[in-house]
């Protein structure tokens, strides 16, 4: 113990002796490190980081699949309760909704808060102990409306309700109803899904109040339930998975209306916190943003294996007579490493620093990823830790090891003598493979923020369907606030014609979703009005909207009539569709005047209009079915409000706000804002993720520069006496130039080739990633190649500058 500390005394002289060779290695492991600390951070609490519940993995989540409805879907109430009751696997079954409350705190305006609709085993079948209270009891989850409490989450608990002890009893209201809460779950916990962590938990008996949206319970094609269930002992993924599906064939079977084609898939409840939908898109993106900044780290490691092998070169005397004087070459060998683990341990502490600076920015920057930062929980736990300190390891050893034995093989006589290096150690062929590597690697992370960049600049030249400028929106919830369909209607009505009455405004209209706000209600179409079996349902997204809608948003009618007064409650049921849904539907059959019937509904519902396609749920998007319902004939209690104004939208959010208390007071007015807006944060995950590939690899160029910078000049150096030679026998400073730039760019162009294998071997890998881009498109990598290129070539020439211009007499004398 007693040699290493003297070791690392030697080594922090060592260090603080050489300031400039010290800041240049620990900021380029510090930008490695902190990089790779700082998406390990994200990845961790994303995917990584375990759920606070008993035996995890034994926990799986249940979906329905449906034939004619690629992916994974969710289950209706009484389809769960069968497969509750029927299947031979589970020790149980819980299930989970979404919703959105008007939570009212007597301090203000109503506030807008998630919460999780739940069955009442919820906790228990998680095996979750919550940090204060209980859980819910069977007889809360027994009679509708009977019981309103609530479990509030930690950090609901902590910076709403004020962290005070007497959590457990207080009361809070949600919708005008009074809920007790009874709990509060543990500050690791934020649900059975890694994003949008609930304020509340509230049992299944209360959808009434807290989902009055949601009028199929009891309808066996209503999906809306997120089912989860604890293994038996010994059963396996695949047996409860071949068990769930043979209780949906006997339910298909027995329902053949709302069941025919449907079936059952199961994944860990771990895997589908991230995944719900099957296709892995998280994960994709983790796989990509670890492998940029591992790129990064790798360019910083191959800087520092540079640095140390140049600064051991310079130390060729030195070691010599260490060896000289009895020190074997293990001694040596050591004595580097832990100069090495030395520099990588405080780049590691520097980097953790930088981690955490960076974790700041993204907690307090506004819709920089395309979920609340406070959902997941970013921080620095033991996990960050541990992955820090052991790359900061490995960096150490396996590029401090190779400078190490190099140095340790030096010629004793001859460093003595202080004579030239040998002719072969000079060229440096390792320093030269690390360039080359360096090259490599910054032209893949290049290449792919050069990608993502035209993928985003490709998405936003997509046309929405809709002109967004000068749109202004709010939101209401009418049925959270007990509003009967006739008052709600009346109400829309009331709220429409004042819009309209406000300076400036051209039109205005009311729809349950906005352009581009992710219709999510899908309803059961059949063509044939008159089946009952249900073979010919086809699931379609329906948005209901008012009067006047279409010329607001600028959604051009292609045929037929727009929604009118005529359009009511008890009318005959009509319908506009997009373009995609008559081609779909009728491909060789004018749409209009076809009638198709909703599931559940006995009459059926004519086709009056035809409009253009616009986006749905994000911009690039393939075109998609679209369904419109007059809103004055088939209510819906959540509604936003559009109004085109002449002028700048963003300006009119307090008259927006005034309408609304002009005809209810208490009414809580709900994300105010533009159309603009709303086309900016479709744009928000994918101008983050480019935004963080770019960054990374302009810093993986800056590092990729040094190392070429430094190689070069350590080559002039190592050969002055060489080009002083040759001058002195008549060579023209153009052709040392020449000599160092070609030494330099055949690294270069090896590098670049190989990087170029690399990114075309890659590319298939970001494909999913990629909008309206070939990850093989040409003009992004022919402009790389070019900018590597030149960026070498400036990095390289003032080394080469400095050689041609030496003075040969000076340079003969050095020693």
């Amino acid at each position: 113990m007693s040699v290493l500390f003297k070791d690392l005394r030697y080594a922090c002289r060592l260090l603080l002796r050489s300031p400039g060779f010290t800041a240049v290695a620990l900021a380029s492991l510090a930008l490695g490190i902190g990089a790779n600390a700082a998406i390990f951070t994200l990845v961790n609490a994303v995917l990584l980081r375990p759920m606070p519940v008993a035996d995890s993995d034994a926990l799986i989540s249940v979906f329905q699949t449906d034939e004619r409805n690629p992916g994974n879907i969710p289950v209706s109430h009484l389809n769960f309760k069968d497969l509750r009751t029927s299947n031979t696997v589970f020790t149980d079954m819980a299930a989970v909704s979404f919703s959105q409350v008007n939570l009212q705190t007597g301090t203000g305006e109503p506030d807008q808060v998630p919460v999780q609709v739940v069955t009442g085993n919820y906790f228990d079948v998680l095996g979750l102990r919550l940090e204060r209270g209980r859980g819910f009891t069977a007889d809360e989850d027994a009679a509708l409306g009977a019981h309103p409490v609530a479990v509030a989450s930690w950090p609901f608990w902590q910076q709403e309700l004020g962290g005070t002890e007497d959590i457990v009893g207080r009361q809070v209201t949600l919708n005008r109803n009074v809920f007790t809460i009874v709990g509060v779950t543990p500050r690791t916990f934020t649900g059975t899904f890694a994003f949008g962590v609930p304020s509340l938990w509230v049992p299944m008996a209360m959808h009434g109040v807290v989902q009055p949206q949601i009028t199929w319970y009891e309808q066996r094609r209503g999906l809306f339930l997120f089912p989860f269930g604890r293994l038996k002992p010994g059963v396996t993924v695949d047996e409860a998975r071949a068990n769930l599906r043979g209780v949906m064939g006997n339910l298909a079977r027995e329902f053949p209306a709302d069941n025919a084609g449907r079936s059952a898939e199961v994944m860990s409840l771990v895997e589908a916190r991230v995944n719900f939908n099957g296709q892995g898109q998280v994960q994709l993106l983790a796989r990509l943003l670890f492998t940029v900044v591992g790129i990064v780290l790798l360019i910083a490691c191959a800087n520092l294996a540079n640095l140390l092998l140049a600064r051991a070169s310079k130390r060729r005397r030195e070691l010599a007579v260490r060896l000289a004087i009895g020190a074997n070459r293990g001694r040596l060998i050591r004595q580097l490493l832990t100069e090495s683990l030395l520099l990588s341990a405080i780049g590691g502490l520097l980097g953790l620093g930088l981690a955490h600076w960076l974790l700041r920015i993204l907690a307090t920057a506004e819709n920089v990823l395309p979920f609340p930062i406070a959902d997941v929980g970013l921080t620095l736990d033991g996990r960050v830790l541990a992955f820090t300190a052991a790359v900061s390891t490995l960096t150490g050893v396996l590029f401090g090891l190779a400078p190490a034995l190099q140095a340790s093989r030096t010629d004793v006589v001859g460093a003595i003598k202080q004579e030239s290096l040998p002719s072969g150690e000079g060229r440096g062929l390792l320093r030269k493979t690390l360039v080359g590597a360096q090259v490599a690697l910054c032209l893949v992370s290049i290449v792919a923020a050069g990608l993502f960049l035209r993928s985003l600049r490709a998405t936003a030249r997509i046309d929405p369907g809709f002109n967004p400028t000068g749109v202004a929106t709010l939101a209401v919830n009418l049925g959270r606030e007990g509003y009967t369909p006739e008052r709600g209607v009346a109400f829309y009505q009331q709220l429409v014609e004042r819009a309209r009455a406000l300076p400036g405004a051209e039109s205005a209209a009311v729809a349950e979703s906005l352009p581009l706000g992710g219709v999510q209600f899908q309803r059961s179409v059949f063509l044939d009005v008159d089946d009952t079996t249900g073979r010919d349902r086809r699931l379609v997204p329906v948005n209901y909207i008012s009067p006047g809608y279409f010329s607001t948003a600028s959604i051009p009618l292609v045929r037929g009539r727009d929604f009118d007064t005529r359009d009511i409650a008890g009318s005959p049921s009509v319908a506009i569709i997009n373009e995609t849904m008559a081609e779909r539907f009728w491909p060789s059959a004018e749409a209009l005047g076809q009638r198709f019937r909703f599931f559940g509904e006995t009459t059926p519902t004519e086709v009056i209009g035809v409009v253009r396609d616009s986006k749905v749920g994000f911009l690039a998007e393939d075109a998609t079915p679209l369904a419109y319902e007059p809103i004055y004939q088939d209510f819906s209690g959540a509604a936003s409000l559009m109004i085109r104004i002449g002028g700048p939208a963003g300006t009119s959010g307090a008259a927006l706000r005034s309408l609304v208390s002009g005809i209810d007071p208490g009414l809580a007015v709900l994300d105010v804002g533009t159309l603009d807006e709303q086309v900016q944060q479709a744009l928000t995950g994918q101008a983050a993720l480019t935004t963080i590939i770019a960054v990374v690899g302009g810093v993986a160029l800056v590092l990729a520069s040094i190392g070429l910078y430094g190689v070069a000049s350590y080559w002039v150096g190592m050969r002055t006496r060489e080009i002083g030679v040759r001058m002195a026998l008549g060579a023209r400073p153009g052709g040392v130039l020449w000599l160092v730039l070609r030494q330099s760019m055949v690294v270069v162009a090896i590098g670049l080739a190989i990087g170029l294998a690399a990114a075309l071997l890659l590319g298939p890998q970001i494909t999913a990633l990629l909008v309206q881009v070939s990850p093989t498109d040409p003009w992004t990598i022919g402009g790389t190649i070019v900018l590597l290129a030149l960026v070498a070539l400036a990095a390289c020439y003032v080394p080469a500058y400095r050689a041609a211009h030496l003075d040969p007499l000076k340079a003969l004398r050095q020693d």
